[in-house]
């Protein structure tokens, strides 16, 4: 939104509309997270109809956060932090403490759901009955830690919001007793906009900026301020609350006060608060999914505000703004140097509610208040699961609960995704991105002890790291479920859906189902290919027969997952594994080290020929089917030979490296170097790809036609 503003209609991306610079408010442009994608007035209205005609009662809103959100608590402290005087609410009809010209992204949205305005906690009228119907908490300066904003002299951080809320809960409580309260509360919506200050009024602030950068790097700060934000956000679902919104942090080098403190980056906007926001986002995207696996019955949704707003700026014309004079307030991004305009928020909310995954994940605010209700049950438009089978290609955490060699729940993995997670990647995996662009939320691994109950009726994921089509594959690596084990524990994900829903209603379940296979690459590297160990073997079993037990093995699995209930079924075949790191150092060639090894890859191709003939033979033979052959090794060469087209720099070497070459001959662990920009590296670590070649695949397999993907891609699939 900040770099093509005009397109939305705005005049002014940088300046802010009200040029008065007074020490006042401390806030930034975190942009509500609270509701939100792209039509915050008709929308949400319509959803909100729905829901009082399907429940017994509105949905309350119960609103945390800073300055973004704050609708007059500092009013009643001691702060310099205050907006309620003019020319604030000047839009609105008069000061309310609210720190912009009109309203706030709460303000809009409880307008769309034809309800108040949610009421400052700290007002003297905020009491029984009106708290039944929402309160608001948030605090100009207020942030995750408590030291934050400190430079206003009061104002209510997130521990102390929550504790305000717990003394609400105990109001309601008192009223209407402990069963209606938590029904109350399992209705409601909880938006979180928080840690713009924590960078603002803390990290970045003028007068403690170099003390505090001395004593903690930015790494070491994020990763401060997600762990406390963990424990808030899991104290706030103890509390009851379960529909929880999570706001990330916007583009704050873009604001007014950031681009005048630090003039050399002349019009464009300030590129290390930047870096420090996305370094928080990419770590609180990775705690959403966490907390939603982890707490269960709990509907964590992200709010990428910050993506939203970057694409106001870019594209300002875009949403009804041409040049005018400061006057119209409409014309204008920023209200005040920390601050959006009441028009740039109801851009903000109309995406959040009802916005794609690039704007909310994994639901936006429209399908997140149906949740639960009649209408959720019986919509057509629900989203279908996704069941996932594989090896560490897409494993995301089941070998954390076996014994195994082959485990990735350990630090440098998960670099890039917040925390280690059980992914063998810095990021996510190729089917995490492909849940993420069709709106999924990711799929929890079977073994984890919260994947049971209504969860699983969201989609599992099976795959295990050294897993294989034959039995016997990857078993120097110990613990491993190979492709008999994970159809077996699909088959009891089955019965316990059958259980909770009935057989036609799980039968049509599974119909609708994206189901994903990727395996096959450990027969050949942990079974055929084993350096010494194969030796044997290879003068047995030729490449020829050795393919062809494979692919006779993978008929019989594939044939019994479509007897299962599985129709729409995407096999992926093996990739270039002559090119991996692993493959290149073990196979070092003295006279053309650049090249990827020739005897793997040909295998890899002898085994993809057939696999391509056994999906079309299942497609033609399995009534009902629809096999989907993904060409994963063709996209990869393509990746790699003209990696530098794609933004690549390194195309061969692994990222987490120890020794070799390519860093391919000790697996990445605690003890690893690991490259400090990894959207430049193909590959993440001896053997798979980095975050952003997997996102490079995934949307070649959700989007494109032949030879990436035939009969049709994942989006048409899904659709089919």
């Amino acid at each position: 939104m900040i770099a093509d503003f005009t397109i939305h209609g705005f005049s002014f991306a940088a300046q802010k509309l009200w040029h008065i610079v007074e020490e006042v408010h401390g806030e930034q442009i975190a942009l509500m997270c609270l509701q939100g994608p792209v039509s915050a007035v008709a929308i949400l209205f319509e959803v909100f109809i729905v829901l009082v005609t399907t429940s017994d009662a509105q949905p309350a809103n119960f609103v945390f956060g800073d300055s973004l959100v704050d609708v007059g608590n500092n009013n009643y402290i001691a702060s310099l932090s205050k907006a309620n005087y003019p020319p604030f609410g000047i839009d609105f009809g008069r000061p309310t403490g609210r720190f912009t010209n009109g309203r706030t992204i709460v303000d809009i949205i409880g307008q769309e759901m034809s309800a108040d305005f949610t009421p400052p906690y700290l007002a003297p009228t905020a009491v029984l009955p009106l708290i039944m119907k929402g309160v608001n908490y948030a605090s100009g300066a207020g942030g995750i830690l408590n030291l934050t904003g400190k430079l206003f002299g009061d104002r209510i951080n997130f521990d102390a919001q929550l504790d305000n809320f717990a003394n609400t809960r105990q109001d309601i409580i008192s009223s209407i007793g402990v069963p209606a309260t938590l029904s109350l509360f399992n209705r409601s919506i909880f938006s979180v906009t928080m840690g713009s200050n924590d960078f603002i009024n803390n990290y970045l602030a003028p007068a403690v900026l170099i003390d505090e950068m001395n004593l903690a790097s930015p790494e070491l700060f994020v990763t401060t301020l997600v762990s406390k934000f963990r424990e808030q956000l899991t104290r706030l679902y103890n509390l009851g609350a379960r529909k929880i919104v999570v706001t990330n942090v916007g583009p704050i080098g873009c604001i007014p006060s950031q681009r005048d403190t630090n003039p050399a980056a002349g019009d464009g906007c300030v590129s290390f608060p930047n870096q420090l926001a996305q370094l928080f986002n990419i770590q609180l995207k990775g705690l959403i999914p966490e907390l939603n696996l982890n707490l269960k019955g709990s509907m964590f949704v992200y709010a990428d505000v910050y993506h939203i707003l970057v694409d106001m700026l870019n594209n300002y014309p875009a949403y009804g703004v041409y040049q005018s004079i400061c006057r119209n307030r409409s014309k204008y991004v920023f209200w005040d140097p920390w601050h959006p305009t009441d028009a740039a928020n109801a851009i903000i909310a109309k995406r959040l509610l009802d916005g794609d995954p690039n704007d909310i994940f994994p639901m936006n605010i429209n399908w997140f208040l149906l949740q639960g209700t009649p209408a959720a049950r019986k919509c057509s438009m629900f989203l279908a699961p996704s069941f996932v089978f594989g090896d560490s290609l897409v494993d995301v955490g089941n070998n954390n609960y076996i014994v195994s060699l082959a485990k990735a729940n350990h630090d440098p993995f998960g670099i890039d995704f917040g925390m280690p997670t059980g992914r063998f990647s810095n990021g996510k995996t190729v089917v995490d991105v492909i849940n993420q662009k069709l709106g999924l939320p990711f799929s929890p691994p079977y073994l984890a002890p919260s994947t049971t109950g209504s969860t699983v009726l969201k989609g599992v994921n099976y795959a295990s790291g050294a897993g294989g089509i034959l039995n016997n594959s990857g078993e120097i690596f110990g613990g491993r479920i190979n492709f008999d084990a994970q159809i077996d524990n699909f088959a009891n994900t089955r019965e316990e859906i059958i259980s909770l829903i009935g057989a036609p209603e799980a039968l049509n379940l599974f119909k609708k189902a994206l189901f994903t296979v990727a395996l096959g690459s450990n027969d050949f590297l942990d079974n055929y290919l084993i350096p010494l160990f194969s030796i044997p073997e290879r003068l047995l079993v030729s490449p020829e027969s050795f393919v062809a037990t494979l692919i006779s093995r993978l008929r019989l699995q594939l044939t019994r997952l479509f007897s299962l209930g599985a129709r729409k079924i995407v096999v992926a075949n093996v990739g270039p594994i002559g090119c991996i790191p692993y493959i290149r150092d073990v196979n070092l060639n003295p006279y053309d080290e650049d090249e990827c090894v020739t005897f793997p890859n040909e295998l890899a191709q002898l085994f993809n020929t057939q696999l391509k003939s056994l999906v079309e033979e299942l497609r033609t033979k399995l009534e009902g089917s629809l096999f989907v052959y993904a060409d994963v090794y063709h996209i990869m060469e393509d990746i790699l030979m003209n990696y530098k087209d794609y933004g690549f720099e390194n195309p061969d070497s692994a990222c987490c490296h120890v020794a070799g070459r390519f860093g391919g001959l000790i697996p990445c662990n605690r003890s690893s170097k690991v490259c400090e920009d990894r959207s430049k590296y193909v590959f993440w670590d001896t053997y798979h790809p980095s975050d952003a070649a997997s996102v490079l695949i995934a949307e070649r397999l959700l989007n494109c036609d032949t030879p990436d993907i035939s009969p049709m891609n994942i989006f048409q699939l899904s659709k089919a």
